[in-house]
């Protein structure tokens, strides 16, 4: 491909970006750093998300999951380039920033989690009156108690919160809010609920009430609080997802000589993220797949538990395999702490007087967050369940506009702090380059006694090398074309193409197969690794 100049309405939305829940404009604010115009990119994050650092240490990454570099090895490292944007990237997006004169209407956000907060930055960029009540000493809900300081330092929570308070915020903490109708005579006119799901969930299993026995949520709770538990040499932990490989971590750090994760299923079902779980892994974590405890006993000041063995059965409704005990496969292990960390479910005070579902999560209008009470609005874990910082951050600002809405406002809450970009100009693929940064890390055996931060941040050097590998997808074109008649239905092209581009035809061809078709040649990033994967040859890449 030629270099050509692409102008800035030609774009199209690149699929990193069509994956982040804010819709950060990824390729944007990633050529930004490619130039050394940190300060540019910072301001582009920040016309979706107020928490930048935060997410550049510990947003799930979604984006780099889509990111087209993949087809071509390893995704672009975003997350740290975000990180590397919020702290060399200086105050222009503040100089930018508007604050609408104040309306005299009020908003009470209970809690104080990234929805939550993400909810009183956007409605108080509006010029409404906000109040934060939040029943922990400190703010920042699962930010702050669930997140370890060694994947995300509190200082740096702490900074991004503190803008919010020079927007006028109110943060009232050890405020826990039992009643609606007390808000309101207190002259709130909308009312956002973001308490979050910050329950553990219990294990089902005779025993799970001795001494010894910890719940995950808690467990990290008393440990981001500077507790500091004792967990003794042996620590067993029960679950998949990333509160048992933070508490696995953590309980490394605060002196176990031995730390097993327990889970029900495979490697290839385990929630947790990839990059977690491979770092509990490099620091001594044990995993034990296909286990699941059965019974918990207390002798001589230990844990002695009994699992069983499990085999992967039909999909459940989440489409994960179910797990199946195996008879007779039963074996016992002893340990000095069990902590469980299989799910979280909210603690919604009664006296909200909200209707809920089943499982305790509050029902909610999935486009306007309503609740169906005049001006009450829920979003976050406690109306979707346990999701991520990102995922609560999408549901902050859907509220923003949602309670802006209400309140006789507009609902605009995005504003433009970045310069534009009046063309992008793309240039010939370099797969035979360099690879993906390697982000730095302190070593191994200080990670292991230590709640120090594990990664280092990029140089900006390195930053800017990383930003160089971007595609820029937004700015690419290619027809992909398929001779439905040819095609064998094989599903090679689908198993190669990790943007999603194929999809089966509506209808069988004459040889009898239903062709796989392009369904959206707009994430099509032109790696022929389709091409080459098709046994005849029966489709066609070329450039728009």
């Amino acid at each position: 491909m030629s270099p050509k100049r692409v102008k800035r309405e030609e774009l199209v939305q690149a699929p990193c970006q069509e994956a982040c829940p804010a819709g950060i404009d990824v390729p944007r604010y990633v050529r930004f750093i490619r130039e050394g115009r940190f300060e540019e990119a910072l301001a582009v994050i920040r016309e979706k998300i107020p928490f930048p650092a935060v997410c550049g240490f510990a947003c799930y990454s979604p984006c780099e999951s889509s990111c087209g570099k993949r087809q071509f090895g390893d995704p672009i490292a975003i997350r740290a380039l975000k990180r590397s944007a919020a702290e060399l990237g200086g105050e222009l997006w503040k100089k930018a920033l508007k604050v609408a004169p104040k309306t005299g209407k009020k908003v009470a956000i209970v809690g104080s989690g990234p929805s939550g907060l993400t909810a009183a930055y956007y409605l108080a960029l509006l010029g409404h009156s906000v109040s934060v009540f939040e029943a922990l000493p400190e703010p920042g809900g699962m930010m702050r108690y669930g997140i370890p300081s060694y994947r995300l330092p509190k200082d740096t929570l702490d900074a991004e919160i503190s803008y919010l308070k020079e927007l006028g915020v109110e943060i009232l903490t050890n405020k826990k809010v039992e009643s609606l109708e007390e808000l309101q005579k207190q002259g709130f006119q909308a009312i956002y609920l973001a308490l979050g799901a910050q329950k553990g969930a219990k294990l089902g299993v005779p025993g799970e009430d001795l001494p010894g026995v910890m719940d995950g949520i808690a467990f990290l709770r008393k440990v981001n609080g500077g507790e500091l538990p004792h967990v003794g040499k042996r620590v067993a932990v029960i679950g998949g997802g990333n509160t048992a490989v933070d508490a696995a971590r953590s309980a490394l750090r605060l002196g176990a000589d031995e730390v097993t994760i327990f889970y029900r299923r495979s490697r290839a079902e385990m929630p947790a993220y990839e990059e977690e779980v491979g770092a509990a892994l490099a620091e001594g974590v044990g995993i034990e797949f296909l286990a699941s405890p059965v019974k918990i006993e207390a002798r001589d000041g230990k844990l002695e538990v009994t699992f069983t063995k499990m085999q992967l059965g039909k999909p459940d409704s989440s489409g994960r395999a179910t797990p199946v005990p195996v008879k007779g496969s039963e074996f016992m292990r002893e340990f000095d702490t069990l902590i469980a960390a299989v799910g979280q479910v909210p603690e919604t005070p009664k006296g909200l007087g909200v209707d809920l579902t089943d499982g305790g999560f509050v029902k909610v209008d999935s486009e306007t967050l309503s609740t169906g009470k005049p001006g009450v609005f829920a979003g976050g874990d406690l109306a979707t369940g346990p999701k991520t910082i990102i995922d609560a951050i999408a549901q902050g600002r859907k509220a923003a506009s949602s309670i802006d809405i209400f309140l006789g406002g507009k609902g605009i809450i995005d504003q433009e702090l970045a310069p534009r970009e009046e063309e992008v100009i793309v240039v010939d693929y370099d797969t035979e380059g360099y690879g993906r940064v390697s982000l730095p890390c302190i070593p191994i055996e200080e990670r292991r006694r230590s709640f120090a931060s594990v990664e280092k941040a990029l140089s900006e050097g390195m930053a800017i090398k990383e930003a160089a590998r971007c595609l820029s997808c937004d700015a690419r074109r290619f027809e992909v074309v398929v001779d439905a008649e040819g095609c064998k239905e094989c599903g090679y092209c689908v198993e190669v193409c990790g943007m999603g581009v194929f999809e089966p035809a509506p209808k069988f061809n004459k040889k009898g197969y239903r062709p796989y078709v392009p369904k959206k040649t707009e994430r099509c990033v032109g790696c022929m690794l389709c091409f080459y994967a098709c046994p005849d040859f029966s489709i066609e890449v070329k450039e728009a």
